[in-house]
């Protein structure tokens, strides 16, 4: 008698059946076989592997706990994805930009690979939509979260080059990211003022610039942090933010309007002014 009759005959097969059309796997959110096949189509590249899309997707909330090193996750795909993404940037900009020396080159790349901006991309396309998560970071917000996002499209980006080599990996980033690097340089948003700050004063021998936190208030889940810049022992301004980092971006921003070398010098000697602009 055949092995899938005898099967068939378990009276408890029912049972089993319509326990499994009604429990999801463990704890896991994620897209349809439909949602997958639409971003293909947004991404505008067709898997010919969709378990590597798949595990792009995949989240490392959603795997199971035997699975300690996250083999399953995205996270490997996502360190692939990094180097692709290094590789063929740079070599855009080394093309695109023949007027620019090493340390501008640099600069403008470390700009356009960071978290934010691919974050921001993500969201252009909403991949947010797309991930594979666990409970508890579906419900903490993690379809929002720009670090989450960056490392996911890092991800896809590493499965298409396993999937369709470097050139298929070009396409996707001249349709989302290369088009735009020109806007993204522009915004005065994207400067980075802490690095642009460091530069000048050690420029002008006064070292490296001092962030100290002047004060945190709020709740836990609302922080608001305040931090001074001080620069040779002066301060040269103080900014805010719901973390220190934001607070110190915007104390150097600040510091960078207050900036003179003449101004600190004679501040160093006792004949300076002592007024800043103030955040």
């Amino acid at each position: 008698m055949p092995a899938s009759f005898l099967a068939n005959m378990n009276p408890l097969k029912p049972a089993i059946d319509l326990l499994r059309s009604v429990i999801k796997p463990r704890g896991k959110t994620g897209p349809g076989d439909d949602l997958l096949e639409h971003l293909q189509e947004v991404i505008g590249y067709r898997f010919r592997s969709a378990g590597l899309l798949k595990q792009a997707l995949t989240h490392k909330s959603s795997i199971t706990p035997e699975d300690t090193k996250g083999l399953l996750s995205n996270e490997r795909l996502e360190f692939l994805g990094d180097a692709v993404l290094n590789c063929l940037v740079t070599e855009h900009l080394y093309l695109t930009h023949p007027d620019k020396s090493e340390g501008q080159l640099s600069k403008i790349k470390s700009l356009i690979v960071s978290r934010k901006i691919l974050g921001e991309i993500a969201v252009t396309f909403n991949l947010g939509k797309y991930l594979i998560f666990g409970i508890s970071e579906e419900r903490s917000g993690g379809r929002k979260r720009m670090s989450t996002l960056s490392n996911a499209f890092e991800a896809v980006l590493g499965a298409v080059y396993l999937d369709g080599g470097l050139s298929a990996s070009k396409i996707i980033l001249e349709k989302f990211l290369f088009a735009r690097i020109p806007e993204f340089v522009k915004d005065e948003r994207n400067v980075n003022y802490k690095s642009k700050i460091l530069e000048l004063s050690q420029r002008d021998g006064f070292g490296i610039p001092r962030y100290v936190t002047v004060e945190s208030t709020g709740p836990d889940h609302a922080k608001e942090f305040r931090v001074r810049i001080e620069i040779a022992g002066l301060p040269l301004g103080e900014g805010v933010g719901t973390n220190k980092k934001i607070a110190q971006q915007n104390a150097a921003q600040i510091a960078s309007l207050n900036y003179s070398k003449e101004d600190i010098e004679s501040r160093l000697k006792g004949e300076g002014k002592n007024e800043l602009v103030s955040d």
